[in-house]
């Protein structure tokens, strides 16, 4: 057995999973291969013939893809792979790190946003966007800067219990052969992450927190010839916010619970559109914008405070 720490849980596993952190922890999740059970155990004929299928609730999950294998979590703390014949061990991973991760924090009861986040000011600056919109670069631009990344692609979002916060991930963020040349990382010697995938997981050279942090931003990413940000209206918010979170990402319809947690981010959190040209070369302007945009905002805050004190004298 093989222990690790992801996303704030303690993981026992029975397959190496490089791409978390190694901890001698008590466990919080279990992940089993079950090269014994068959597809039929759990799925019709006609599903397993389809190039993948996914069948999600909060209590029981299956998540099929053909020529890989099923992967079923259970409750929020059980995982079992039942593998494709042949199947290599780090195409397992490659889905388990993500979408199946994704898929058990849902169930745990945590909001879970399609996006990357990284620190500023010690907080969370967390970035939402359909796939291929530049959330990992985005997030590695920041790195650049020197900002630390938090997680990649998957956000777990804790609400209920003091400010909302996102919970650190794991010390990986894949990207393109273009942007890694753009921002200077060596492509070739980045981590493999699936032998069809164009993308490579690049390990920040940094120390990574394990420590939850409250939000101080969330910015929905968006293409445009010019930069822009706007807040949305609290309803466009929650809508937005469904859309790029689990189940939604996953073709499944969001259930009360979900748009309840929308919402509730939604009033103690302003989501803004981030509009940017699809332009590498201009990814530090877009750091630089931001950057500004979260002191204005410090600076209004400062000032409320100040008034404040001077009002109470």
């Amino acid at each position: 057995m093989f222990s690790y720490f992801a996303y704030g849980l303690g993981i026992q596993s029975e397959i190496a999973i490089p791409e978390f952190i190694e901890a001698e922890l008590g466990y919080d999740v279990t992940l089993n291969i079950a090269s014994d059970r068959h597809l039929t155990d759990y799925l019709p004929q006609a599903a397993i013939e389809q190039p993948w299928c996914i069948k999600l609730s909060r209590e029981e999950a299956f998540f099929y893809v053909k020529d890989v294998g099923l992967f079923v979590v259970k409750q929020g703390h059980q995982i079992t792979i039942i593998p494709a014949p042949q199947v290599c061990e780090q195409i397992l991973r490659f889905y388990l790190v993500g979408s199946i991760m994704g898929i058990l924090l849902y169930q745990r009861g945590l909001l879970v946003l399609h996006g990357s986040a990284v620190k500023i000011d010690g907080g969370a600056v967390a970035f939402l966007g359909v796939s291929g919109e530049g959330k990992s670069s985005t997030a590695a631009a920041f790195h650049t800067h020197g900002y630390e990344i938090i997680t990649d692609d998957v956000a777990p979002v804790s609400l209920g219990k003091g400010p909302a916060t996102i919970t650190p991930g794991f010390p990986q963020i894949k990207l393109g052969e273009e942007i890694a040349t753009t921002l200077g990382y060596d492509f070739k010697s980045l981590r493999l992450v699936h032998p069809s995938e164009d993308k490579r997981g690049y390990r920040p050279k940094q120390e990574f927190s394990q420590t939850p942090l409250p939000i101080r931003r969330i910015y929905v990413l968006t293409s445009s010839p010019k930069f822009s940000i706007e807040p949305l209206k609290p309803q466009e918010a929650v809508v937005e916010l469904s859309c790029h979170s689990r189940p939604a990402t996953l073709f499944h319809s969001p259930d009360a619970k979900h748009f309840f947690q929308c919402t509730t981010l939604v009033q103690e959190c302003t989501v803004y559109r981030l509009q940017r040209p699809r332009n590498l070369a201009l990814l530090p302007e877009l750091v630089k914008i931001v950057e500004e945009h979260i002191a204005m905002d410090n600076c209004t805050a400062s000032s409320k405070v100040l008034n404040n004190l001077f009002l109470q004298h």
